[in-house]
């Protein structure tokens, strides 16, 4: 198990997107829907880099979830977004928490989890391996494409992948 137990270089920001996580927590585990963590909490979880910065939430589920997922924010009042791209947005002001679809975005991903601990909430989160392959599908995706922002993103995927492949091997320091 991972604490988090430290924070990036946009702490107000990311003390709020905390906040805001645990809530959509709270809202799955009333559904029994358990995601997985993956994205930047996840990388920071691992790396531990407070340089960088965390924007948002990443989390998969099932897609056959997502109806019920958008039931209960209805239920809240709380805004969301379902993209095309097999991705529900969870909104509220400037944070954002992202349900991925499993079944779409892990296809042919070798999942293992760990576990970490954000205050009294514990998440599964991709496993070190499985994350680092994450990153490696979603640049290979994107690589050699011309568009600036896929540009942009292949790059801020890149860094990521090389932050986790620096630290492969090593034992956590924070790992309990």
């Amino acid at each position: 198990m991972i604490a988090l137990d430290r924070f990036p270089k946009n702490k107000e920001k990311f003390i709020r997107l905390i906040g805001f996580f645990k809530e959509v927590l709270e809202i799955c585990g009333g559904l029994d829907v358990f995601p997985v963590l993956n994205g930047s909490l996840a990388v920071f979880a691992y790396t531990d880099d407070q340089e960088m910065n965390v924007n948002d939430v990443d989390l998969s589920c099932s897609e056959t979830e997502f109806p019920r997922i958008i039931n209960a924010l209805e239920a809240r009042d709380i805004s969301y977004r379902l993209r095309e791209w097999h991705v529900l947005q969870v909104i509220r002001d400037d944070l954002k928490v992202e349900f991925d679809s499993g079944e779409y975005w892990y296809k042919d991903l070798p999942v293992e989890c760990e576990i970490l601990q954000v205050d009294d909430f514990k998440v599964n989160m991709l496993g070190l391996n499985s994350l680092i392959e994450f990153y490696r599908k979603g640049m290979n995706d994107r690589v050699g494409k011309t568009d600036e922002n896929e540009k942009t993103k292949y790059e801020a995927l890149k860094l990521k992948f090389e932050m986790l492949e620096k630290i492969k091997g090593y034992k956590f320091k924070r790992h309990l």
